[in-house]
């Protein structure tokens, strides 16, 4: 279920009304959980119950893992929650891999027959698999950190069984809570469990509701969606080769904006969900194409998988405490694990592999002597941090390593010296008109940053101008919004 459905609006008003009738009483945070559970699998089911089955199967594992993760810490058996903490780490991963890196893996074993192979790439891909894993891990290993104390004082309190119970529902709320099941953000445990208690109309942040959903929806349907049938001839090997390099670079250009509105919008449109329902999510996206270096880009680019991945798979290696060959492997590993974790393709292997080189290489720069002096000034550090991301874009959007070659092969070997074609192409016309309002918003984020003074920050009621902007964004979406389509990350 797309959340730019009719479908989904019709499920989010009959979940609002369930959620918030029920009375007054001492059992009210356990029913409100429950009704957000049964929506969430509702969501999650429409198109394919059978998805269900190993999101409950991830569920109950990591509800019985925590259990007993949180019983060995209590019990001071810092051996036993290691034990634990391990297994339930290596059966989400080994779940992860079955599902998303069976194929991958098994091609890179010599003899084995192709019909294997092919067998195993088509076994389908559960819709927000990798999402649900993260979250699963950062449960457990929250828990044996002494991170998530729900539970410290129920061991004397509660029968065994009651103890399960009560975490299984937790932990399916934590894992099912549909604005952030299938793409995201990734949301810790210790940030999220302090959030589990009962839910009142009266305490509803409208004004965050409104801005996160008005701006997510305008993102995702009027930029991201009018943009998607321009961008998507960029795969067309046909179109590719017979386009002048300018245009291929704008329509580039567009991918860039597009990817950026899909997935910002679509954190947006969460965030202002979770306020619906009381809860508060982290940002996930901090006007990212203003960064000055791709380390900046990476502390405001999905910002909550880049704090996961420091803080449970960078920090773990070693992080910069090991000397700077280690810290320049550490950072080449998770960034090439983390294309992996975009998809089980080698493509996406690459393009995280890059991204590792390009920052070790930005550390070291930074290291040394001179780099410690050196201060470019932001015209041109900001070019050069947004030509390195939207130049890698290439390889996460092509299909395949080929075609990233016959781009840029027609980019150096087909650039026109006369505009005039250029400009007859509608596409252009098309990329620059929806890369417009992002470029504004990008703008304004730097004026925040650079010049806060002198611009409302809008966290309670708008002002004038801001109630201007956001009634034009919705008058946009309900005049101009584009073919409707899926989120780019749901193939995630």
């Amino acid at each position: 279920m797309l959340f730019n459905s009719w479908e989904f609006i019709i499920l989010l008003v009959i979940t609002l009304i369930c959620f918030y009738s029920v009375p007054q009483c001492a059992a009210r945070k356990c029913i409100q959980t429950t009704v957000f559970i049964i929506a969430s699998a509702v969501f999650y089911a429409w198109e394919d119950w059978r998805l269900l089955i190993l999101l409950l199967l991830s569920c109950g594992g990591n509800a019985v893992a925590t259990v007993h993760i949180l019983r060995k810490r209590i019990a001071g058996d810092e051996s036993g929650v290691k034990r634990w903490v391990k297994g339930t780490v290596a059966a989400n991963l080994l779940l992860l891999g079955i599902f998303k890196y069976a194929g991958l893996m098994l091609g890179l074993v010599p003899g084995i027959p192709d019909s294997w192979v092919q067998w195993a790439c088509s076994i389908p891909l559960p819709i927000g698999i990798s999402f649900y894993t993260f979250h699963g891990i950062s449960m457990v290993v929250d828990m044996s950190r002494g991170k998530v104390h729900a539970y410290d004082g129920m061991l004397a309190t509660h029968k065994k069984s009651g103890l399960y119970i009560t975490t299984l529902r937790d932990m399916g709320l934590y894992l099912l809570m549909f604005p952030q099941l299938i793409a995201g953000p990734i949301i810790k445990a210790h940030y999220f469990w302090p959030q589990l208690k009962e839910k009142l109309w009266h305490a509803i942040d409208w004004s965050r509701a409104c801005r996160y959903l008005i701006t997510g929806y305008f993102f995702k349907m009027v930029v991201a969606d009018n943009l998607a049938p321009v961008t998507e001839m960029l795969v067309s090997a046909q179109y590719v080769q017979s386009s002048d390099g300018i245009i291929l670079l704008i329509l580039l250009l567009g991918y860039s904006v597009q990817i950026f509105a899909d997935f910002c919008g679509y954190s947006m449109i969460a965030i202002g969900l979770a306020s619906l329902f009381g809860y508060r999510f982290p940002i996930n996206f901090n006007f990212p194409y203003i960064s000055t270096s791709l380390t900046q880009f990476w502390q405001r680019w999905n910002m909550t998988l880049s704090a996961w991945l420091r803080d449970y798979l960078y920090i773990p290696l070693g992080g910069n405490r090991k000397g700077r060959a280690r810290t320049y492997v550490n950072l080449f590993l998770v960034m090439f694990l983390g294309g992996l974790w975009h998809g089980a393709d080698w493509k996406f292997a690459l393009w995280g592999s890059l991204h590792g080189l390009v920052l070790a290489l930005e550390r070291l720069v930074g290291q040394t002597t001179w780099g410690k002096k050196l201060r470019i000034p932001q015209w041109i550090s900001i070019p050069y941090c947004l030509f390195v991301v939207c130049s890698l874009w290439i390889t996460f959007l092509m299909p395949d390593i080929e075609m990233v070659e016959l781009f840029f092969r027609q980019v150096c070997t087909n650039f026109c010296t006369s505009l005039s074609g250029v400009f007859m192409s509608t596409y252009v016309y098309c990329v620059l008109l929806f890369s417009s309002f992002v470029l504004v918003y990008h703008i304004w984020g730097w004026m925040r940053e650079n010049k806060q003074q002198h611009l409302p920050v809008y966290r309670g009621s708008l002002s004038y101008p801001g109630a201007l902007v956001y009634g034009f964004m919705l008058f946009m979406i309900l005049t101009n919004s584009g073919p409707q389509s899926g989120f780019v990350y749901f193939q995630f």
